[in-house]
């Protein structure tokens, strides 16, 4: 067995990390740098890619500009040596996250992937209308649709300001997606306006007004997490005009992050 290479019926409680550069299995640079100053300079400089092994599964993270291909068909041969779930980990403009049950699957999404590394993305915000009668819509966002109502801990509320023609996030729910992954502040980076974010995701606003019709679409966008790092987050929504207080309109949205129908790689 290759030194460093742990068996396919081997389960770790801690985690094993393993570097791979120039093709091969290798050790880290001895550096000042702290740990998360070493690995981004390792993955997104030097094209160093990283395994990490441990109870739950193999995760793969490279750079798709950075890691070399002699590694990246090293690591498509390798990780079939380590146990699964595989989650690839993956930056192009943020950080892309898929998990694959087996070596099989994900060694096959690695290949797709390694043959687009000069892709390049022109936007950081994909939104696509959907087909609000298929039959696979998640089951929060079809009753939504059906019923028109949103449970409010689910909901993010937006108020329209007339002077401004924007959407103002009023109410973030503490349930809802953007809560999850951001906490329940106003001003957290998906709730703030003027980005480009902001511009995209909310085009379907004064339609929904002016209608009074649910909306119903997907969403891939890369967004700054709160640890700074930017990560691509794809998920599905609902929109539905709501009225607040003293006669103000606006609209809740419902998401759940999920699969969407917009293929970027």
């Amino acid at each position: 067995m290759m030194q460093g290479q742990a068996s396919t019926g081997e389960r770790l409680v801690e985690d094993k990390v393993y570097w791979i550069a120039r093709g091969e299995l290798t050790s880290p640079p001895e550096s000042s740098l702290s740990a998360s100053a070493l690995e981004k300079e390792l993955i997104h400089r030097q094209g160093f890619i990283k395994v990490t092994h441990n109870a739950d599964g193999t995760t793969i993270k490279w750079d798709l500009f950075a890691s070399n291909w002699a590694s990246m068909y090293f690591a498509l041969d390798w990780i079939s040596t380590l146990t699964g779930p595989y989650r690839l980990l993956y930056f192009l403009a943020g950080w892309f996250e898929e998990v694959y049950d087996t070596a099989h699957l994900a060694r096959e999404r690695m290949d797709v992937i390694l043959g687009k590394s000069d892709l390049r993305l022109s936007r950081r915000t994909f939104v696509q209308e959907a087909d609000p009668k298929r039959d696979d819509i998640p089951p929060m966002l079809k009753h939504a649709l059906v019923d028109r109502v949103i449970e409010p801990d689910y909901a993010v509320d937006c108020i329209y300001d007339s002077t401004t023609g924007k959407f103002q996030v009023e109410r973030v729910g503490s349930k809802s997606t953007i809560a999850r992954l951001w906490g329940m502040s106003p001003v957290s980076y998906p709730c703030l306006t003027g980005h480009s974010y902001d511009q995209m995701v909310s085009r379907a606003y004064p339609k929904v007004l002016k209608t009074g019709q649910a909306h119903y679409d997907h969403v891939y966008a890369a967004m700054t997490a709160p640890d700074g790092n930017v990560v691509w987050i794809p998920y599905q929504r609902v929109v539905l005009p709501k009225r607040f207080a003293h006669g103000k309109r606006g609209v809740s949205v419902v998401t759940e992050q999920t699969k969407v129908d917009i293929a970027l790689l």
